[in-house]
């Protein structure tokens, strides 16, 4: 079985563990181009290159140089920042005490294993000492049953003879359960006289399910977000040029380019509108001609005369969208037209099937059935005006 290398080992150089320059500028906030200024200017950081090639940053610099972005957006002078920077101790400064506290109450297994030979356990941290059937300090791996020939075996048999820092690799939960986990292998440097020693650290697999998890819930999220937003622009979109034709037009013409517009603009089957009179609502000629002039009395359908009272875009009753031609299978989205609570008609826009009406949708239908509204109003004030000078 071929062991890869894990890929941050790629990011492992001699003189500490280093990343390359536009990861750095990532995780401190500063970019590649001010981080150069510095460079250039005061010397920090100093990132390594061999020959000409590209800058890498040790990580050891990463609080340094955050924290001389801090100081300068509180208005300290870089060479200032930089100093008391330099000055501070660094992370790799850390206590051997602190150090040893932190894998002693890691949330996760930790294991350390001395070797070649035996391959024995000299540490386990909390994480596995509260547990009944743990693994223990002073175990041998080789006296388990499972362990010889066992992905395990070959991960450390491998660090312990060559020159690979560091292997993922699988294994019996060290709970004691037949789970298979998977732990991160490293050497540990050693000083003088001290056995080589294998750390073998925990990955949690269910929180990196669960991250993996939330994350694709977001970024489903973020889709429908985008889509959403799209279908706002074309309906507002659609909303201004229908606007734009309402100051431009009148009369019947501006009606008949309208719902035109809607049926090319929304993919809808045919349009038309339906104006109110003495109680009934008259269809004339539609968009594509499929519905036919049509009478309908209000008070005959509930849904209808509910939606003339609320005034807001509905869909209608099989049985009402017939009575103004609609053919079975197909569906009748009606548009309330009135201004300043007087009912002139309704908008009928007819589809091959249904869709959800969210908000945006009804907001944009509303605001194109009043400016629909505003003509039919002014063309009645047109008319009334011109048989009364007659």
């Amino acid at each position: 079985m071929h062991l890869r290398p894990l890929r941050y080992n790629r990011r492992v150089d001699k003189g500490g563990q280093t990343v390359s320059a536009t990861e750095f500028a990532e995780l401190t906030g500063v970019s590649r181009e001010r981080l150069r200024t510095w460079e250039r200017r005061f010397g920090f950081p100093r990132p390594a290159r061999v020959g000409h090639g590209p800058r890498r940053y040790a990580l050891a610099d990463a609080t340094r140089v955050v924290a001389v972005r801090r100081a300068a957006e509180q208005g300290v002078p870089l060479p200032d920042a930089i100093a008391d920077a330099s000055d501070a101790p660094s992370a790799a400064d850390a206590s051997a005490v602190t150090l040893a506290t932190a894998a002693a109450v890691a949330p996760i297994p930790v294991v350390l294993v001395s070797g070649p030979e035996p391959l024995l356990v000299s540490y386990v941290n909390a994480a596995l000492q509260t547990l009944e059937d743990a693994i223990v300090a002073g175990a041998r791996l080789d006296a388990l049953p499972w362990f010889m020939g066992s992905d395990l075996e070959r991960t450390l048999r491998t660090l312990f003879a060559g020159d690979t820092a560091a292997l993922e690799c699988a294994h019996p939960a060290w709970s004691g359960s037949n789970v298979i986990e998977r732990s991160i292998a490293y050497r540990v440097p050693s000083g003088p006289g001290e056995p080589p020693t294998v750390a073998l650290v925990g990955i949690d697999r269910d929180e990196e399910r669960r991250a993996r998890r939330e994350l694709g819930e977001l970024q489903q999220e973020l889709t429908r977000v985008r889509v959403r937003e799209q279908r706002r622009q074309r309906w507002l979109a659609l909303a201004a040029s229908l606007a734009e034709r309402f100051q431009r037009d009148t009369g019947e013409a501006l009606l008949g380019a309208t719902v035109d517009t809607l049926v090319r603009r929304l993919g809808a089957v045919d349009a038309g509108v339906a104006l109110y009179v003495a109680g009934q609502l008259a269809l004339g000629a539609t968009s594509r001609g499929l519905l036919g002039p049509h009478m309908v009395t209000v008070t005959r359908y509930d849904d209808l005369a509910t939606l003339m009272q609320r005034s807001a875009p509905e869909w209608l009753a099989p049985s009402t969208a017939s009575a103004f031609g609609v053919h079975a299978g197909l569906h009748c989205l009606a548009v309330p037209i009135g201004v300043v609570g007087e009912r002139l008609g309704v908008l009928l826009i007819v589809f091959d099937e249904l869709a959800a009406l969210d908000e945006d949708i009804r907001n944009v239908l509303t605001v194109v059935a009043a400016g629909l509204g505003f003509v039919v109003l002014r063309d009645r004030l047109v008319t009334s005006s011109g048989g009364s000078g007659a």
